[in-house]
Order: structure tokens, then sequence, then C-alpha cells
């Protein structure tokens, strides 16, 4: 149940642009009539209205041999959280009557940077007029804040980007599936790209690079060793990888660092999702240095079921052995004060020797930053092949920022 007042906000094309920050923020519309073809924006308030929105994809992905995977249900409504708290904001845009679009938006702050993150969005085809006054909407709330996504709603989360390349290939788990128009609405809507994000395909059976092996070799003899995650102390294993990422990837394009927020839901994903024989630790002289995160590619046995945890998908999800049998590789990481020992090619080197003999021959390496040279470049020493291009988009401020 969504709670909050039943009251919503309406606004017609033409008046999206006239719409102040003062005229929006907390602010109910009076009742307006709508004429044949209008697109009415609503601001999600009431469990109806939020029934709508998480469901709007049902009738976007109709073909029974789609490759998009809905998320589960309960796994959304926990990214998305509580409405009605914080500077967030979820919307559908309608058109005679019928719900024809989505977005959501918070504004989001992180060191001295403060955006407007959007997420969640679907759009059916025809209706790209929809997917602008979705963004006017949303813009209008803030116009002072760049837009950027998507996020949901932070860009370590999952489902990040629209997919722009790959629409022939299935997604792997907690990656996005988009129709090919998605990109040209937004576009359209004024939005540019902002980063690419890059997935290879691998397979144990195709050979790693000579100058992988010789790496791992020589870290092997600097006195480095792998270990897997202790299940009894996930608590402690997070913070152990949350400190190795936040130090490895700092310096990455958007990335933030864990925070005990993340860390609790990095303990709950590892309860719920992680196969701890498939997330690697390496060690030096008793420290933790570097660590690689293999999921396993959950998506066949979620498809089926439409995002509804159902006694069927329970008793699945608890034989998953039976219906898993590939890898994403979701993040990799070594402490700049080890670099140069060859970490992360003895943990890609382990893995490729590890995966096979829980059952994963295969893995999908998502994502790769398109800025970030040396991770591309070891995804190709693996005998990755290049193949989905996810993209993050911006939008500019509508006015200057007040001072």
């Amino acid at each position: 149940m969504v709670k909050g007042p039943k009251a919503r906000r309406g606004y017609t094309m033409g008046s999206l642009h006239e719409q102040t920050n003062s005229q929006t923020n907390n602010q109910t519309s009076q009742q307006k009539s709508w004429g044949p073809g209008q697109i009415e924006v609503i601001e999600v308030k009431n469990s109806k209205n939020y029934r709508d929105f998480l469901n709007l994809p049902d009738q976007i992905y109709t073909d029974v041999n789609t490759r998009y995977v809905k998320p589960l249900n309960l796994h959304m409504k926990m990214m998305i959280g509580k409405l009605g708290q914080g500077q967030k904001h979820l919307f559908l845009a309608r058109k005679n009557g019928a719900t024809v679009a989505r977005i959501a938006a918070k504004v989001h702050k992180y060191g001295n940077h403060t955006t407007l993150n959007f997420g969640f969005y679907e759009c059916l085809e025809g209706h790209q007029d929809a997917t602008l006054a979705l963004i006017n909407a949303v813009h209008a709330l803030y116009p002072n804040l760049k837009v950027i996504g998507p996020h949901h709603f932070r860009m370590e989360d999952p489902y990040i980007g629209v997919l722009t390349e790959g629409f022939d290939q299935d997604p792997f788990f907690l990656m996005s599936y988009n129709p090919p128009y998605y990109k040209d609405y937004l576009e359209k809507a004024g939005f540019t790209k902002v980063m690419d994000l890059f997935t290879y395909e691998l397979h144990s059976k195709n050979p790693l690079e000579p100058s992988l092996y010789k790496n791992a070799e020589e870290s092997t003899k600097a006195g480095v060793t792998i270990r897997t995650v202790n299940r009894k102390k996930l608590y402690d294993e997070s913070r152990i990888i949350s400190e190795i990422f936040n130090d490895a990837l700092s310096k990455n394009w958007g990335f933030e660092e864990f925070l005990e927020d993340q860390i609790n839901e990095m303990v709950m994903m590892m309860k719920m999702f992680l196969d701890t024989d498939v997330v690697s630790i390496a060690m030096l002289n008793g420290k933790p240095v570097g660590c690689l995160i293999m999921l396993p590619n959950y998506n066949p046995l979620i498809k089926p079921f439409r995002g509804k945890v159902t006694p069927g998908f329970i008793l699945k999800f608890m034989n998953r052995k039976k219906y898993v049998n590939n890898l994403r590789g979701y993040a990799l990481g070594v402490l700049k004060e080890a670099h140069g020992l060859g970490i992360g090619s003895l943990l890609v080197k382990d893995m490729f020797e590890r995966g096979p003999r829980h059952g994963y021959p295969s893995a999908e390496v998502s994502w790769v930053l398109a800025n970030n040279g040396p991770m591309n470049e070891l995804s190709k020493a693996m005998g990755g092949k290049h193949s989905k291009v996810y993209r993050i988009f911006e939008k500019a401020p509508l006015s200057s920022p007040k001072h």
C-alpha cells in the first residue's frame, strides 16, 4: 500500500514549461478537463496509480518471444522505496484515460554535487509526446538541476542505462532491456549521451591471453592468495568488499562510495542472490587487497513469472542450481597500493577455473565504462566478445542555480 494523499497533480503539454518550482512543489492542481488526445501527467499518490506504474511493462513487452525480463515486483518496490518521503517523485502519463508512459525522479546529493536522477522509464511505442511531457513535468519541479540517468536511483544500483545495442541478446541479471526507440524518444526530449557502458561475452573454453597467465603467475610469486567469502560473516565480508571498491573505483566516472546503507543492501543481496563460491577476495600478507564478484544469472528463472513471487517461483529458486548455468561479472577491484602485482589477472584466472567447477561455464561482464581502458583491455584479454551497449543520458538545467 502506498501511503499519502489521494489528490493528483495534472499538467498539459502546453503548461509544463510555464510551471515554476514554487507552483509545483507541495501543491495540488485544480481538476481539469482533458480533450481527446491530450496528455495528462499524474504524480503517483495512491495505491491504484502505484499498481499502474508497476504494471505498465506488461503492456509494452507483450510478445511471447520478448527478451525483456520483468524485475520481481518485490525488488522493484525495494528500489523505489517509500513514497512521500524526500525529494522523490513517480509520474504517469495518460492519454484518453490509458497509461502510456511512466518515469521516476529523485534529487540526489553526493559530495558537492546535486543532480536530478531519473529512472524506471517506460513508454509505449508511438507516444514520444508522453515521454516529453513526463520529462518536462519532472524537470519543472527542479529546473536548476541537471537531469541524469536512467539510475534507480544511484549509478551503482541495478537496471542502469538505456540499451542501445544488443537487442537480439538476452539481458543478464539486474541489467535492463528496452525497445530500440527509447534512445530516440529521450534524445527528442532534450537528452544527450554522457557515458556508454559496454558488456562482454565470456566462455571458459576460450583461451586467456598469455599475458594474463604471466601476470597471474607473478602475483602468486608475490604471495597473493585467493579465498572465497565466509557465508557466516556476511556483514564483515561486505564491509571488506566495500572498502576495496571504495578505494579501487574512486576515480571511475560516476562512482559513489559504499556507505552504511549500501553495505546493508550488499548483505541482503548476498543472502538472497549471491553464490559465495564465486565471490573471490585476494589476500596479501593477511590483508584483503582485491575482490571479484560474480552474480549467478537468475533471469531464465525469473522471466516466466513476470515479476511475481509465487510458490512455483520459490520452489524453483530453492533449486536454482538446476536452472542457472552462467554468471554476470559484476565488479572487480584492486586496492591502489597493490596495483602492478597482477592481482586482477590472478582473480580472473582463478574464476575461469572456479566457475566451471561450480556449474558456470560462461559469463557476461556487465558493465564496463567506455572510458575505462584497463578494464576494457582486461575483458578482451579474457577472450571477451563485445556484446551490448547501455547509455547514460543527461539534460542541462532549465535555469541557472540560485545563490
